[in-house]
């Protein structure tokens, strides 16, 4: 609809159409509206700053890796976890509540990065790791659990090619569960040199991530989102960020609606602009 529609309304209102561009107006004018040209109409409401902010930041993002949270209590950790992710690219985060449900996000921590982050949370049975790990393995994930274990592979040594996968953290007292375990593919660990065996969760997942994404993205893997999976999270991030957001849309859809109409007639409509931007 891009150039199209923009090219026809300029023409104005009560002129008609010559036939190649009425034919392609048309075409494009009574096919369902697609998250692309949903996302271009809103994102005039987006100051440019921010626009350009949401491009940036969306095209670093990844799901070659996704996070995986088992029954973490403190909320301080979770919320560091949250902004870790954010902070190194990783959209998707898994949470999995079996004793402990999710706590509040601690926004003094998370400083807002869990409203752009996809956090998953599955909560629905008694033990909820079980169902978690294989529906990430039926997605193509190798679950890899993260261990203070000696026996476990390095981080430095940790080898991305094989494909993506689901880094599972347990919780703070005992770790990743049995239940993890027993569908975890591969074990990694930090090495560590001085008297304290582990770190907390929150530095794990912070080293962790900033060393995997940094050799991702130095490396030739496809690590990063489809063009489908871009198009909607700059979506969904527009329609965050625009004033008055869900109006907006159903003022487009109506125009969209009664522009029928108007093509029927050989006329189309002003090109008005909308309301404001964000």
């Amino acid at each position: 609809m891009t150039g199209i529609i923009h090219e026809s309304l300029a023409e104005g209102k009560g002129e008609r159409i010559p036939d190649l561009t009425y034919r392609r107006f048309y075409d494009t004018i009574f096919l369902p509206m697609n998250d692309e040209q949903i996302l271009e109409l809103l994102s005039r409401h987006v100051t440019p700053r921010r626009l350009e902010r949401i491009l940036e930041v969306s095209a670093a993002r990844t799901r070659y890796l996704t996070v995986v949270l088992e029954d973490i209590y403190y909320s301080q950790n979770a919320s560091a976890v949250l902004r870790s992710c954010d902070c190194f690219g990783v959209q998707d985060v898994h949470v999995i509540e079996n004793r402990n449900k999710l706590p509040v996000i601690n926004q003094h921590v998370a400083l807002g990065t869990s409203l752009w982050l996809s956090i998953n949370r599955h909560d629905a049975k008694e033990n909820n790791t079980p169902a978690t790990l294989r529906e990430l393995k039926e997605q193509g994930y190798r679950i890899v659990g993260t261990v203070p274990t000696r026996d476990a592979v390095p981080l430095p040594d940790f080898d991305l090619s094989p494909g993506k996968m689901a880094l599972v953290f347990g919780n703070e007292r005992d770790g990743i569960s049995e239940a993890a375990r027993e569908l975890t593919d591969e074990y990694m660990t930090i090495p560590m040199v001085g008297f304290a065996e582990s770190f907390n969760i929150s530095v794990s997942a912070a080293v962790i991530l900033s060393h995997l994404t940094q050799r991702l993205r130095d490396s030739e893997l496809p690590w990063q989102l489809l063009h489908e999976e871009l198009i909607e999270l700059r979506l969904k991030w527009v329609r965050r960020s625009a004033k008055r957001a869900d109006e907006l849309e159903r003022e487009y859809y109506r125009r969209y609606k009664r522009s029928i109409d108007l093509i029927e007639s050989g006329i189309v409509e002003q090109d008005i602009p909308v309301g404001d931007q964000a």
